[in-house]
């Protein structure tokens, strides 16, 4: 063994997840590396390397195969070569740097760090980001095998231990903490806001990946249904995935290219979000996402599909939640909202005061992952 667990109170946790890409889940991981060693603790990342970190980031990267254990693997053979290779990887590390505790982010991870502990006595914990609703029994098979399964909604731990079999005792709700935005200036917001808006008169925007999870089609028949009525809506949608090229030959094929606009990854989000008059989530499955919360900094309204913890987020203080997939109901609140200014800016105000809840704030959030480490692995 070439070091050894933490000493007096500093701990050393592998944070393990499928791929490091672009995404909510990578960016909690990210935020929740660094609050950790800025408490001096140490922190290593696992799993496969991709766009936000990896070897090159960091120079303890431990690079596994998880991406091939989960759908992306191909054929079942080939998955279960890629779990016995993680597996194999990882136990060899583990044995050469002992952790005090190993958080999975979602069960290929999860799965892996629960055989390669075996007899090495390291704690396991495993977070629920979510999923579709047909994959949280096989979830909770595996997160069940650990010794702690965190979620970041109280609704998502209501599905875990009811579908997906998790002991009560297991579940723990831990929110994720939102970096307070930058700060942009007026005239960069207005100048933005003018070039997105083109002659339309009122902007609605959607932060999120263009794969099947975020519903980017059903947004497309949404934006359809309205824009006959109200040809002054002008809709964006910031982000890049697998889908790009199908959708916006949706798009096209709906007559809404002229209405709806897709940006690509942008850098500045929040920038954008300023420049918008409501947030716009499709999703047919979340557990917590980063962006509403983004949207409450903004300062707009949001309105989201009512997925597990989207409830927990939005009300009608600050905007509205739709069945999932209803494309007639988003159409209706859409328009209700944006049709009418007085109820917009209480929204608005609504919006911005909850941002600041401590339920959001990164020091608050952390701070109870912290502590959860430390209860974890029993040095308190």
């Amino acid at each position: 063994m070439t070091d050894e667990k933490g000493a007096g109170g500093r701990l050393h946790i592998l944070e393990m997840q499928t791929q490091f890409g672009v995404g909510g889940i990578t960016r909690h991981v990210l935020a929740l590396r660094d609050w950790m060693r800025g408490q001096g603790h140490r922190v290593t990342l696992g799993g496969t390397p991709a766009a936000w970190a990896g070897p090159e980031t960091e120079p303890d990267f431990l690079d596994l195969p998880t991406k091939y254990v989960s759908g992306e693997g191909g054929s079942l053979p080939k998955r279960l070569l890629n779990v016995a290779t993680s597996a194999w990887r990882l136990r060899r590390w583990l044995k050469a740097h002992r952790v005090d505790a190993i958080h999975a982010h979602e069960s290929a991870p999860a799965l892996v760090a629960n055989l390669a502990r075996r007899g090495l006595n390291i704690p396991l914990a495993v977070t629920y980001h979510g999923s579709e609703p047909a994959r949280i029994a096989s979830f909770g098979g595996i997160a069940g095998k650990a010794d702690l399964v965190i979620t970041p909604s109280h609704r998502s731990a209501e599905d875990l231990a009811k579908i997906g079999g998790v002991p009560e005792a297991k579940l723990k709700v831990l929110g994720l903490g939102v970096a307070p935005p930058p700060a942009d200036s007026e005239d960069e917001v207005a100048a933005l806001r003018r070039e997105l808006l083109g002659d339309g008169d009122k902007l609605i925007i959607t932060v999120a990946r263009l794969e099947y999870q975020k519903g980017i089609d059903i947004l497309i028949d949404a934006v359809a249904r309205m824009i006959p009525n109200h040809p002054g809506f002008r809709f964006i949608v910031a982000g890049d995935g697998v889908d790009e090229k199908e959708l916006k030959a949706l798009a096209q094929e709906k007559g809404v290219q002229n209405h709806l606009r897709f940006l690509g990854r942008v850098n500045r989000p929040h920038l954008y979000l300023r420049a918008s008059d409501l947030f716009l989530l499709t999703s047919r499955w979340e557990a917590l996402p980063f962006t509403i919360v983004e949207a409450f900094q903004a300062g707009i309204p949001a309105v989201a599909a009512a997925c597990s913890g989207v409830v927990e987020l939005i009300d009608d203080e600050v905007g509205a939640v739709v069945p999932i997939g209803d494309v007639e109901a988003i159409a209706g609140v859409v328009t209700r909202i944006l049709t009418d200014g007085t109820l917009r800016k209480s929204m608005s105000e609504a919006a911005l005061a909850k941002s600041k809840l401590d339920r959001f704030d990164p020091d608050w959030v952390h701070r109870q992952f912290e502590e959860t480490y430390f209860r974890l692995s029993g040095r308190r």
